[in-house]
């Protein structure tokens, strides 16, 4: 147990057992990590935060990546300088320079996401894609996360998969064109399951 606790061991693929009562599985040992650079490591982290839900203020990286405040890393650790902006709040947002800024009018297409996507764990205000009437459906109270579609960037409803084929459970009726959307996104989904 000690060993699993402080060694550098990872569960191997074939055995990996998650149950801490039931039977030891097979570990495979990982190299020891090289010395690192605190500061960079911060950085490093920031820049793979805004590279993928940029731009975000400080409280949303904060809360993605569970730094303490004083930890967060200052955006002078990184190499190239950051965009501020300003949300319709007046908050500060921070991007890198050249990250794509769709304009407003741009679609977002129908998406599944599985549970415990990031998309709705990334932020500080989870009102971005997570509407505050159906937070408590989604996370639940002992913070599970339930797997969603999006519709034009907003959670929408929940899924399940059953016999093969997925079922959408929308929160609300949806527009026509919206359903056919969302079956074209849920072939494309099973197909994925099933190969």
């Amino acid at each position: 147990m000690g060993a699993r606790v402080r060694a550098h061991l990872l569960p191997h693929h074939e055995s990996a057992l998650w149950d801490a009562g039931g039977p030891v599985g097979r570990y495979v040992a990982i190299e020891e990590p090289a010395p690192h650079d605190p500061t960079e490591a911060r950085a490093e982290i920031l820049r793979a935060y805004l590279g993928a839900f940029g731009p975000a203020s400080r409280k949303d990286i904060v809360a993605w990546s569970m730094m303490h405040v004083p930890r967060s890393p200052a955006p002078s650790s990184v190499s190239s300088p950051l965009l501020r902006f300003r949300n319709e709040h007046g908050g500060e947002l921070l991007d890198f320079p050249g990250a794509p800024l769709p304009v407003a009018e741009t679609p977002a297409p129908v998406r599944f996401l599985p549970k415990w996507d990031n998309v709705l764990l990334a932020w500080a205000d989870r009102a971005r894609v997570l509407p505050e009437q159906y937070r408590k459906t989604v996370i639940r109270m002992n913070g599970d996360v339930a797997q969603t579609f999006l519709v034009d960037g907003f959670v929408a409803g929940t899924w399940r998969v059953e016999n093969g084929r997925l079922v959408p459970e929308p929160f609300s009726p949806l527009p026509r064109s919206v359903r056919r959307e969302l079956d074209d996104e849920a072939g494309r989904l099973e197909a994925f399951l099933a190969g």
